[in-house]
C-alpha cells in the first residue's frame, strides 16, 4: 500500500511564485493496519493563511517543521472501511495514513453524527465543515462571545472577503450593526457590494483609506491582518471598545520579523479590550457556537463561499492563489473522489 504526501523540501520563499520550491511530492509506502491502526483516507484538505507561517519553520500550536516532514494541514478524514465516519484534525497533506487510535494523545475528533445530519438539513456539504470549524467559529468567538456586538454597534471587518471575513459580515449584518469591510481588490470590492448592500467597504490600498473612518467611532474590530493596520484601527476605537485578534496575514511572509505596535498607550487610554481568537479556544462553549451557526444556517442568514481544488499537488497553486489575496472565501482540496491506494 502506498500514499502521496507533500513534504517540506525547504522553507517558505519570500518570494509567492517561488513557493512551489517549498514542496515536494512523494510516494511512500503504508504498513498494513491493525486493530489498533485505522487506515484513513484524506477527504478534505483545509487551505489556511497560516500554512505560510508553518512552512516558514515557525513553531505555533502545532510543532515547527523539519525538512522532509509532511505539512501540517487541517483535514477531514475517514477510514477506508467506513466512510459515514469522519474525524476532523491536523493530519496533514497527505492521501492516507494510520490513525492510532488508542492514542491518548488524539489529535483527532470523530465528528458526531448529528452534526452531520444537521449539515444536510442544512443543504451543507461535508466538506463545509472545514469552512465552519476553522472560520465560523473564530466569527462565533469573536464577535457574538467576546465582542457581544449590539444593534446599531460599528463593527469593522479586515479581509472581509477571506473565509473568515465572510463569516463575520454575515453574523453583523445578521444582528444589524454597522457594518464595514476592509478589502483590497476590485473584483472583490464588486462581489461584496453584489452580495452585501448594506455593507460599507473600504479599499485598503488607497492612501487615505484609515480617514475613510472617523476617530473614536467603533465598537468592535475583527482584526484577520495585524500589524499596520491593527495599529491604525486603534485609533479609531471607541472608549472601552473590544478588538478580536483572529490573524496576522500582514506579517506571514517574514513571520520572525514582526513588528510592534506604537501606540499601547491608546489601548491603555481608552481601556480597549484585546483578546486573541482561535477556532479551538472555547472547548466548554463550541456546543452553543454550532447551535447557533446551524441556526443562522437554518434561518438563511449565512452562507458559505468555497472554492475547491481536486489534486493534493494543487495545494501549492491554492496557497498562491490564498497568498496573493485572489480567493473569495474558503478554499479546499477535494480528495474525496481522487485518493486511490
Amino acid at each position: 500500500m502506498h500514499k502521496q504526501s507533500l513534504i517540506l523540501q525547504q522553507k517558505a520563499p519570500k518570494n509567492i511564485n517561488e513557493l512551489d520550491q517549498a514542496f515536494k511530492l512523494i510516494d511512500q509506502k503504508l504498513d498494513a493496519p491493525s486493530s489498533q491502526l485505522l487506515l484513513m483516507k484524506t477527504r478534505y484538505i483545509s487551505i489556511d493563511p497560516i500554512m505560510r507561517v508553518w512552512i516558514s519553520g515557525a513553531k505555533t500550536y502545532l510543532p515547527a517543521l523539519q525538512q522532509n516532514d509532511i505539512i501540517h494541514a487541517f483535514t477531514l478524514s475517514s477510514p477506508v472501511d467506513n466512510q459515514n465516519d469522519i474525524y476532523f484534525g491536523p493530519a496533514g497533506l497527505q492521501t492516507h495514513f494510520l490513525y492510532d487510535k488508542t492514542n491518548k494523545k488524539k489529535q483527532l475528533i470523530k465528528v458526531p453524527r448529528q452534526m452531520l445530519q444537521i449539515l444536510q438539513k442544512c443543504e451543507l456539504q461535508n466538506s463545509n465543515l472545514l469552512t465552519i470549524i476553522l472560520n465560523g467559529l473564530p466569527a462565533y468567538y469573536g464577535l457574538v462571545d467576546f465582542c457581544k456586538i449590539q444593534k446599531g454597534q460599528r463593527v469593522v471587518i479586515s479581509a472581509a472577503a477571506g473565509a473568515t471575513g465572510l463569516f463575520c459580515i454575515q453574523l453583523a449584518i445578521s444582528m444589524q450593526c454597522d457594518v464595514i469591510g476592509f478589502t483590497g481588490d476590485i473584483e472583490k470590492i464588486k462581489f461584496l457590494q453584489n452580495q452585501f448592500p448594506t455593507l460599507r467597504i473600504i479599499n485598503y490600498k488607497l492612501d487615505d483609506w484609515d480617514k475613510q473612518i472617523e476617530n473614536n467611532s467603533v465598537d468592535c474590530y475583527f482584526d484577520n491582518v495585524g500589524e499596520y493596520m491593527l495599529e491604525k484601527m486603534i485609533e479609531k476605537m471607541r472608549k472601552n471598545g473590544k478588538i478580536a485578534l483572529c490573524g496576522s496575514m500582514g506579517s506571514s511572509s517574514n513571520y520572525n520579523e514582526r513588528q510592534g505596535l506604537s501606540n499601547m498607550n491608546q489601548i491603555i487610554n481608552k481601556r480597549l479590550k484585546l483578546k486573541g481568537i482561535t477556532f479551538n479556544q472555547e472547548l466548554n462553549k463550541i456546543q452553543a457556537a454550532f447551535d447557533y451557526l446551524f441556526q443562522q444556517f437554518q434561518q438563511k442568514k449565512l452562507r458559505i463561499f468555497q472554492e475547491e481544488y481536486n489534486q493534493l499537488n494543487d495545494t501549492p497553486k491554492a496557497l498562491k492563489r490564498l497568498f496573493k489575496g485572489d480567493n473569495i472565501g474558503k478554499i479546499i482540496i477535494n480528495l474525496d473522489n481522487q485518493t486511490k491506494l
